[in-house]
């Protein structure tokens, strides 16, 4: 991974100078093969390590950037997943592939997000948003949860299970078989949340956007 040269960026240019740095701290860590460090992040963004201290004056800030705009994104792609949902408990199950989706594609940053220093102001927010859902599920009588709270919160970490598990090593593992990973999420967000519809039995098809995956156990 390395950046490649860029001009200086013209007087009054340091928001956008703020942005690539961050924006490079990000491939950095999505990057995942590289600890995060102030030369890395300047190496990525084609900067010299002395600009960095121009916008932030160590590596922690940059790390709270990046938690800052990775909370967003993934509070934003929930979002966009159930704009079009009609149902309450249907925004439920799109709000949690796209959480889980998102793990899948950002597994280092997710881990970021996640680990003991990962926090961020907005870093509640999906979890609010999802925990709104169930209780529209429940008020529309389309869920049996007796404690919304909680059983958002044991939704969540169902989600966060599945979107940071980690392909197995030992080829032994492989006798599970192949297994449908965006059918069995959406089964996890209906038992844990106590949808009506879907509870104990079989998992609906996966979105037609998003295919199965039947390559094995791996996530």
């Amino acid at each position: 991974m390395s950046g490649s040269g860029r001009a200086r960026n013209a007087r009054g240019d340091g928001e956008r100078l703020r942005a690539e740095i961050v924006d490079a701290a990000v491939r950095v860590v999505d990057g995942g093969d590289e600890e995060l460090t102030l030369r890395g992040i300047a190496r990525e963004a084609g900067i010299s390590a002395p600009s960095i201290y121009t916008r932030f004056s160590d590596l922690q800030q940059i790390v709270d950037a990046v938690l800052a705009l990775s909370f967003e994104s993934l509070d934003r792609r929930v979002a966009d997943a159930i704009e079009d949902e009609t149902s309450p408990d249907a925004a439920l199950v799109s709000a949690g592939l796209a959480y889980v989706r998102f793990g899948w594609e950002h597994r280092s940053r997710l881990r970021l997000m996640m680990g003991a220093a990962g926090f961020s102001p907005d870093a509640v927010v999906t979890f609010e948003r999802i925990e709104r859902l169930l209780r529209q599920c429940v008020d529309a009588g389309t869920a049996v949860s007796d404690d919304p709270h909680r059983d958002a919160f044991l939704v969540w970490v169902g989600l966060h299970g599945m979107a940071t598990l980690q392909a197995p090593e030992r080829a032994d593992y492989r006798r599970l078989g192949p297994l449908d990973r965006p059918a069995l999420t959406e089964l996890i967000i209906r038992r844990l949340a106590g949808l009506r519809s879907g509870v104990g039995g079989p998992s609906a098809a996966p979105p037609s956007s998003a295919p199965a995956d039947r390559g094995g156990v791996h996530a």
